[in-house]
């Protein structure tokens, strides 16, 4: 079976975070097997008109670019073309918020598949409202859509528990890479095997606060590289940035990504994600997928993905980071420990094509079911 599936409540397409990298290896994948994939994606990200990419069509829509409309803007715009032109067998929405949007394609007989990234509520940057529509939009989750899928087992087990409605878990994956030569990062001034390495948005809930706390209370010439950037988030980089002090050995390249990105995985002595919130950890995940030693907080979703193949401190405790790291720093012998573990883990259990599979037998599913 054919299927024509739309992608809704993407930022950018190539550029964006884990639900953008979600979709460009779930889709790409899905355009092998000889199904159609339309993203739509916003223009606000570097994505300028109607394009192909990785054999994807990709449908740019306005958006209302602040910090709370952006993403919900993105998904009226592109449910409303759904639902002018009508000409998709599902439509898969990414993440709480956008979930709300789910009901209407479905009121028209479309199937809807909203995939959970994690619990938005819990997400330091929103106040009050935030909060509260997030917890409201909960309900949307399992109630709107044909069927809600999640990322993690912990996501799962608290959707089920709260109301009562299957979810299915389908986690996130990696492809399995080759180690690259260093070039970009040497002419970066960074020394390979010789830097911690932090790569995530730069957003409060993915911690790099605490590990530049951390950092600069260690007596080491490691250096510190944390690669990212994020929208909306001005006055939160400006206070990483004075964190960080006119310490030379903190490095801020920015958003990275291709070889670049894939030198730093490659020659890291070690991987630190202190977030405070996950869906499941994609970041973490291809950490892992090139070797690295991983640090991370004990929040579960982290847990669940490192298991016992990497070094844990307490959430939002960056004295007990500073032990870690410490410790870490002392004792090469045991970042060396666990290499080889993360990555036979991480390939053992975390697969993109199987969670392409997985995804696959979800849609043709649910269309067969509306069909009949």
């Amino acid at each position: 079976m054919k299927m024509r599936i739309a992608y809704i409540a993407v930022k950018g397409i190539p550029i964006g975070g884990g639900i953008e990298k979600v979709t460009e290896e779930i889709g790409s994948r899905l355009v092998k097997k000889g199904h159609e994939i339309i993203v739509y994606s916003s223009r606000d990200y570097g994505t300028t008109g109607d394009c192909q990419f990785k054999g994807m069509e990709i449908k740019t829509v306005p958006s209302i670019n602040t910090k709370a409309f952006h993403k919900l803007s993105i998904c009226y715009y592109a449910t409303r073309d759904v639902m002018r032109n009508g000409n998709v067998d599902l439509v898969h929405v990414h993440a709480v918020g956008p979930s709300v949007f789910s009901i209407f394609p479905r009121l028209k007989g479309i199937p809807t598949v909203v995939q959970t990234h994690g619990l938005e509520w819990k997400r330091d940057k929103w106040g009050f409202i935030g909060k509260t529509f997030f917890k409201l939009s909960d309900y949307s989750v399992v109630y709107f859509p044909n069927k809600a899928t999640s990322v993690s087992k912990v996501q799962k087990q608290y959707y089920e528990e709260r109301f009562g409605r299957e979810v299915v878990y389908i986690p996130n994956g990696v492809s399995p890479v080759e180690r690259v030569a260093p070039r970009w990062i040497l002419e970066n001034g960074i020394e390979p095997n010789r830097y911690i390495l932090f790569a995530a948005r730069l957003v409060e809930e993915k911690g790099p606060h605490f590990l530049i706390q951390a950092y600069r209370k260690l007596d080491t010439d490691m250096k510190l590289v944390i690669a990212g950037d994020a929208a909306y988030a001005e006055k939160y980089k400006a206070q990483l940035r004075k964190l960080a002090g006119e310490d030379p050995r903190i490095l801020f390249p920015g958003f990275v990504t291709g070889e670049p990105m894939q030198e730093l995985f490659s020659h890291a002595y070690l991987f630190c994600l202190p977030s405070t919130l996950e869906g499941l950890p994609v970041a973490l995940l291809e950490a892992m997928n090139y070797g690295n030693c991983c640090v991370s907080s004990d929040i579960p979703e982290n847990l669940e993905a490192i298991e016992d193949n990497g070094y844990t401190f307490r959430n939002r405790d960056y004295e007990d980071l500073r032990r870690v790291l410490a410790d870490l720093l002392k004792h090469p012998e045991k970042v060396q420990e666990k290499k080889d573990a993360a990555l036979q883990h991480v390939r053992r259990n975390y697969s993109w094509d199987r969670v392409t599979d997985q995804m696959e037998k979800l849609y043709m599913s649910l269309i067969r079911s509306r069909n009949s």
